[in-house]
């Protein structure tokens, strides 16, 4: 039965809240509608800040409200430091997890309320009613309640208007004002029975790109651009919703549009079309699609996002794909099989192999360094590791492939003086016996660990999920091993976090490499990421050189090392 509002200003008013939550949007969103219903709230960024609030002002905080993942502290350790302080405060989780741990350790810890996000209205309502209730009801204080009567009209009519403002909030994406993945789902899970629907799923292409040249509000008018553009180019009877990051999705029925008339002359219009200008520069963009059809509204945006991979996959902007489940998941299938087969047998019979690609000193143009990258030999065929990578993940079989790398390398370079890069993956520093079978070839090969660097994507040290990768990495650096960032500037590219592990060396993703002699802006980009490498002394290498005339425009540029064909291809000796 949903609550009286009147309810529960009644008792509420005069009540202060400390509210713990990382994400800003939603903090300060729920804060407006908090502080129409209770008398202060204390906003906290993360569980430490919160925890220290709470120790700085003894007995303040009638209710306490925290969300369960955040930074530094989590909720439940929140929750259990501030019981031991009182064993009697009262606590609401607001949280995404609904699973039943998380419940149950609620439970444990008498947690007063539980609310799972995207907050609903009345449950919202009916938990702080509850809570306030449990709280007025200690304090057994009569006049508090006599106190609270004359605010209730005028507060009613403010917490009206702070529901609209908080419904906007939870349905309408901030920046292109469309429905958003809320509303999405919500239209999915609506949609009747066996009623075919097309789903054309939108991504822009190289957004990550526009984020790096020209900043994150720039490109957040592009954002807005891009969804004024797309609602333009609509027929009837089809709706629009921004979806997740650079991503949009139009859902229409069947019969009212055909998907590739509209995908193509969506692109014609983005290909004549520009979205801003900087610099008097006209700025424009493309985008790839993926169109899946089907009667069961589940599938509609796996589908789709299954149809946009492949569209990626050709390796051109401004293109659309429709899903075709023959076509896609078979043979996919199919692949993984045949390939996570080939794979092991190649384990089995010793043929995963090292080959050697020498980094050059731009100064010297001498040979300093090599990177070790795995091969397969079958036989008179050399197999790249496009090919069996993602078979050894998914067989589970990248730690070995790392290690045989390792083992191979080391007894190579053991007789030089050379350095030399190995790649290791997540599933390496999340091994125990890792850096213990590191430690034994070392021993093993007499290597001394300057010479080795290790390379890794971006995605382990910005990832805060789990602290285990993050503190091998650090084990690793105090051994005396060198890191290398391979691929950066692919993804969401964080010189903070560089410093903060220690990188040694930053390779350059070679999408900014190619043709760098002819494309200005590659030529801008490249020499932004060289100066500020260099003020936290980290050393650049560019990746993928193939001619003499991007060598001479990475000389110029100050990028200390290069690698690429221009030099040599990958071979089985050193040079």
């Amino acid at each position: 039965m949903a609550i009286n509002i009147t309810e529960l200003l009644n008792i509420s008013t005069s009540m202060n809240i400390l509210y713990a939550e990382d994400d800003i949007e939603l903090r300060e969103n729920t804060s407006a509608l908090l502080s129409d219903l209770f008398a202060t709230i204390t906003q906290a960024s993360h569980g430490e800040e919160a925890f220290k609030l709470y120790q700085d002002n003894p007995g303040l905080y009638d209710i306490v409200i925290t969300d369960l993942n955040m930074p530094h502290m989590n909720g439940i350790e929140l929750i259990k430091n501030i019981q031991l302080i009182n064993p009697l405060q009262s606590i609401i989780i607001i949280s995404a997890h609904n699973e039943t741990e998380y419940f149950l350790e609620s439970i444990r810890n008498n947690v007063n309320g539980y609310i799972l996000k995207p907050i609903d209205f009345e449950q919202l309502i009916d938990t702080l009613y509850k809570t306030a209730m449990s709280v007025y009801e200690h304090k057994e204080n009569f006049a508090y309640k006599e106190n609270l009567k004359y605010l209730v009209e005028e507060k009613t009519e403010e917490l009206r208007q702070s529901y609209q403002q908080m419904h906007t909030f939870l349905t309408t994406d901030k920046i292109t004002k469309l429905p958003n993945a809320t509303m999405l789902y919500n239209y999915l899970d609506n949609i009747p029975t066996d009623k075919t629907m097309t789903a054309m799923l939108y991504n822009i292409d190289d957004f990550s790109f526009i984020n790096q040249t020209y900043g994150f509000e720039f490109a957040d008018t592009i954002l807005e651009k891009v969804g004024n553009f797309l609602r333009y180019n609509l027929p009837e009877n089809t709706h629009l919703f921004k979806y997740n990051s650079d991503e949009f999705v139009i859902l229409c029925d069947k019969s009212a549009l055909d998907p590739s008339f509209l995908a193509t002359q969506i692109q014609a219009f983005f290909k004549e079309t520009p979205v801003s200008e900087l610099q008097h520069e006209a700025i424009y963009v493309t985008l790839s699609c993926g169109i899946a059809t089907s009667n069961k509204a589940s599938a509609l945006l796996p589908h789709a996002r299954t149809a946009l991979r492949e569209a990626h996959l050709r390796g051109i902007p401004n293109q659309y794909n429709l899903y075709d489940a023959q076509d896609i998941v078979l043979q996919k299938s199919h692949d993984e099989t045949t390939w996570i087969q080939r794979f092991r047998i190649a384990l089995e019979e010793d043929r995963v192999v090292p080959y050697f690609q020498p980094i050059i000193n731009n100064k010297t143009e001498l040979i300093e360094k090599y990177e070790c990258l795995v091969r397969i030999e079958d036989e008179q065929n050399v197999i790249s590791p496009a090919y069996f990578l993602e078979a050894a993940r998914r067989s589970g079989l990248m730690s070995n492939l790392t290690r045989i790398m390792i083992n191979k390398s080391f007894k190579i370079f053991a007789g030089t003086s050379l350095q030399f890069s190995i790649n290791i993956t997540n599933e390496d520093l999340l091994n125990d016996t890792f850096i213990n079978f590191l430690v034994l070839k070392q021993q093993q090969y007499h290597i001394e660990p300057s010479r080795v660097i290790f390379e890794i994507l971006e995605d382990i040290i910005l990832s805060d999920l789990n602290p285990i990768p993050l503190k091998n990495l650090n084990k690793l650096k105090t051994m005396g091993y060198k890191l290398a960032l391979d691929d950066f500037g692919n993804d969401r590219s964080n010189f903070s976090r560089l410093e903060t592990i220690g990188v040694d060396f930053i390779k350059i993703d070679g999408q900014f490499i190619k043709e760098i002699d002819k494309n200005i802006r590659n030529q801008n980009i490249v020499e932004t990421i060289t100066t500020l490498a260099k003020k936290i002394r980290v050393q650049v290498i560019a990746e993928f050189v193939s001619t003499k005339e991007e060598f001479k425009i990475i000389q110029q540029l100050g990028i200390h090392f290069s690698q690429g064909y221009y030099f040599d291809k990958p071979g089985k000796h050193l040079l």
